[in-house]
């Protein structure tokens, strides 16, 4: 386990701290094992060698191991508590208070082919890769807190599988 000393300053999200601290808050109260994956991620990473991000997140994306679609609902209804309310696809979650979107993504039993399936109008998120990187995943100190993200391979295996599973989304370019 490698950990950084960061500080929330330095991570440039806006509402991260608030973020996070419900997010952790909420996973260790249901037992939920999670890791930040994402640009935020990415932006930590880039930290631990002294390089500013060069652009900001407008959402923060986490990874979830969860078993089914009622332990996910659990986390919406418990996350709910904080308003975070869902929009229109079934993993983002939207928050009024600090205007910011986070993603959900679940990932373990709930899996099937390395998809997680909702019975929504998005009825399937690719998850390959998801189990594998929380095997080995870097910690950083905030602060107090202590999160978790994938280590540098782990990121590059799940950019590279969103990218190559979804080319035709909008922002694949960069």
């Amino acid at each position: 386990m490698s950990i950084y000393n960061q500080t929330y300053k330095e991570l440039a999200i806006p509402y991260f701290k608030e973020v996070f601290d419900i997010i952790d808050k909420v996973m260790l109260k249901l037992n939920v094992p999670y890791y930040l994956i994402g640009a935020s991620a990415i932006a930590l990473e880039l930290l631990k060698d002294g390089i500013k991000p060069s652009r900001g997140t407008k959402d923060i994306d986490f990874a979830i191991m969860i078993s089914s679609i009622q332990e996910f609902e659990t986390i919406v209804k418990e996350l709910g508590n904080y308003g975070f309310n869902k929009v229109e696809a079934p993993w983002p979650l939207y928050n009024d208070k600090f205007n910011i979107v986070i993603d959900l993504l679940p990932f373990g039993e709930i899996e099937e082919k390395f998809t997680a399936n909702f019975n929504e109008r998005y009825t399937d998120l690719p998850v390959l890769g998801f189990s594998e990187v929380l095997q080995d995943p870097e910690t950083v100190q905030i602060k107090e807190k202590f999160i978790q993200i994938p280590s540098l391979p782990g990121m590059v295996i799940l950019k590279l599988i969103a990218w190559s599973d979804r080319p035709e989304w909008i922002g694949r370019t960069k």
